[in-house]
Order: C-alpha cells, then sequence, then structure tokens
C-alpha cells in the first residue's frame, strides 16, 4: 500500500497571529525576537567583572547592606556611568530625600533623572510599573524599600497592626512588572534597581539577616548584589577622607555568583582624588597583575618593554599615561570578559598567564 502523505503542518504564524489578537498583547513570539541581556556599567571596573560585565538590564537587581557602607553611592554612580549616553533618563523613586549635590558630586546630570518623591508604597511601584511600560526610562531605581510604607499602614494609627501587607506588595510587583520589562530586539533597555536594607532576623538557624520584603521576592530578583564598608581610608592627621567598599554577587542568574571585589571610594577631596570618586587606577592595577597582564617578579612589575620598581611607579604610569591606562583595561576586559580587544591593543597583545 502507498505510503500515506503527513497531514499538512498548521500555519504557526496564524496561530500566534490570532491568539495574540484574543489576548490583545504579544504574548507568542519567536525566541529570536527577544533581547538577550544587555548590561550597563556600575561605574567600577572591578564591580563591573564581578557582575559578569555589569549589571543585567530588564530584570530587576538589588544592593544590600548596612548604612552608610555605599548602596546609594553604587546606585548613582551606575546612573552616571550610563549618563554617556546623552539621551539617558533615569526615574528616581525617592522614598528617602535625593541629595542633589551629593548626587552631582558622584558625577549625575540631575537634569536627566526624574524623582518620584513618595513613600506610599502602592504609589512608588505603581510609577515604577507605568515608568517601565511607557518604555521612556533607561533606568528606574528605587531608594530604598525599607522607607515605604503600605497605605494601610500609613493611615492607620499606631495601635493598628498590619502584618504581612509590604511583601504582599512586593511579590505582587515581580509579577506585575515582568511584561513590563520584556524588549523586542531593537527597543530601549531598562536598568531595574533596588536599595535595601539589612535586619535582624527572628530565626536562630542559618544566615541571621534578612531584608524586609518577604523572602518571595528574592526569586525574582536576577542579581541581588551585598555592599559592605571594608574599611577606612586615612588622610592627614587620620581623618578619615574615604573607604573601601566590597562587593559581593549573593545571587547571579547571567554570570558566575559569588564573586568578590572592592574599589576604594573617597567621600572628600584628597589629592589627587576629589570628593565622590573611585580609584579606576588602582582597580586597573590590581586585576592586571592579578591575571599577569601586568606581570610580577618579587617588587619589580613588567609590561612590554616597561619596568618599574615597585606598586606606586605603576600606578604614577598608569595615572599620568591614560593611554597606557584604557590598554591595559581592555586587556582586563578582554581576558575576563572576551570583550573584543581595539586594534591598537591587539597589535601589542601580551601573553597572559
Amino acid at each position: 500500500m502507498p505510503a500515506q502523505a503527513a497531514p499538512a503542518r498548521p500555519d504557526i504564524d496564524e496561530i500566534i497571529g490570532r491568539i495574540n489578537k484574543r489576548l490583545k498583547s504579544e504574548t507568542l513570539r519567536y525566541a529570536n525576537t527577544v533581547q538577550t541581556f544587555t548590561r550597563t556599567s556600575t561605574g567600577s571596573l572591578a564591580f563591573d567583572l564581578a557582575l559578569g560585565g555589569g549589571w543585567p538590564l530588564n530584570v530587576w537587581n538589588e544592593i544590600i547592606g548596612l548604612e552608610s557602607h555605599g548602596k546609594t553611592v553604587m546606585a548613582i554612580k551606575t546612573v552616571a556611568a550610563a549618563q554617556v549616553e546623552p539621551d539617558h533618563r533615569t526615574l528616581w523613586i525617592a522614598s528617602e530625600d535625593f541629595n542633589v549635590p551629593w548626587a552631582e558630586a558622584l558625577g549625575a546630570d540631575t537634569s536627566r533623572i526624574v524623582l518620584a518623591e513618595t513613600n506610599i508604597m502602592e504609589d512608588a511601584y505603581g510609577i515604577m510599573i507605568e515608568g517601565l511600560d511607557s518604555k521612556a526610562f533607561d533606568a528606574i531605581v528605587l531608594d530604598s524599600y525599607p522607607a515605604l510604607v503600605p497605605r494601610a499602614e500609613e493611615e492607620a494609627t499606631m495601635d493598628d497592626w498590619v502584618v504581612g501587607l509590604g511583601a504582599r506588595l512586593t511579590n505582587k510587583l515581580m509579577r506585575k512588572s515582568t511584561p513590563s520589562q520584556r524588549r523586542l530586539v531593537g527597543e530601549r533597555d531598562c536598568l531595574c534597581l533596588i536599595i535595601n536594607q539589612w535586619r535582624d532576623s527572628i530565626t536562630s538557624f542559618g544566615d541571621p539577616r534578612t531584608t524586609p520584603g518577604g523572602k518571595g521576592k528574592n526569586f525574582s530578583y536576577f542579581t541581588r548584589v551585598e555592599v559592605a564598608r571594608d574599611g577606612f581610608i586615612d588622610g592627614p592627621n587620620k581623618v578619615k577622607v574615604g573607604q573601601t567598599i566590597k562587593m559581593r554577587t549573593m545571587k547571579n542568574k547571567t554570570a558566575p555568583p559569588h564573586r568578590v571585589a572592592v574599589t576604594d571610594f573617597y567621600f572628600d577631596d584628597h589629592f589627587p582624588f576629589v570628593a565622590g570618586q573611585y580609584d579606576s587606577v588602582a582597580e586597573v592595577w590590581n586585576i592586571a597583575t592579578t591575571y599577569g597582564i601586568i606581570e610580577r617578579r618579587g617588587s619589580r612589575y613588567y609590561y612590554q618593554d616597561q619596568e618599574w620598581v615597585g606598586k606606586d611607579p605603576v600606578l604614577a604610569s598608569l595615572r599620568e599615561d591614560l593611554g597606557f591606562q584604557r590598554e591595559i583595561d581592555a586587556h582586563v576586559r578582554h581576558h575576563v570578559l572576551g570583550t573584543p580587544l581595539p586594534a591598537k591593543a591587539k597589535k601589542r597583545l601580551v601573553r597572559v598567564k
């Protein structure tokens, strides 16, 4: 008997169109039309490398830490780094006071930051979702979650007890914002960043710390980063002029997790630094020597035909020669992240250990 012909395959495009028309949304689409993960810099080379190249966009990221350890600094420095794009716009949900002079000292152009000053949780979350839906913003930052208050708690008396409402609303935000975060190929990406704080946990098992908002929200974050002060930097007469900030990736769904990075940050002027700066040159030197891009033999350092005795002369060369600094930075990113080397750097490629 002759083999029966296979039944005709239904037109998939027609099915996709019919379902999307019924749902009045682009629920069904081909995977290659979905924007793959793109990233934005934190403003720190060390932090970028620990994250796998910077913050992933169009997903939720969280910065956690104690007070005055560098959480808001990291968020503002991220915005400042992204503002190299002249049309970059940020929506900043200021449930805490936004310090304009300090943000400008950190390098941010505050004329391109839209402030939403509210500590009512429902209002803040509604603004965030509408901002995502509009696709008018390149970054949405909440500073900070613990300062938000559910409306029912705001309107209640001191004797009223509202339990778990904030956690339920936060989990609702994570669910409702997912469709708003999706981007097609060619559409503008958006950084989604929430600042949180450590609290003491009531449990006697496991980590004694917890974060407000319940545990359910943690499953929705693609990255969770802990920021901690790792020591102060002394200036003349032992006056504190800065601090070493240590960042640890507690969770990272787009790169290997549990990476640690450090950078020096100056909150006061200390030559050659001014308040609001990272020591980016020390970052480049530290990472380059770790990976052998700048080779260390005892107290001597080598790169190409250059030789230095001691750490300080290497740092001085990097600070004085911006071309040399950019070249080492390019080699570091190429070695750690696989980013392409500029043509000039390729000609001078060193053999990395």
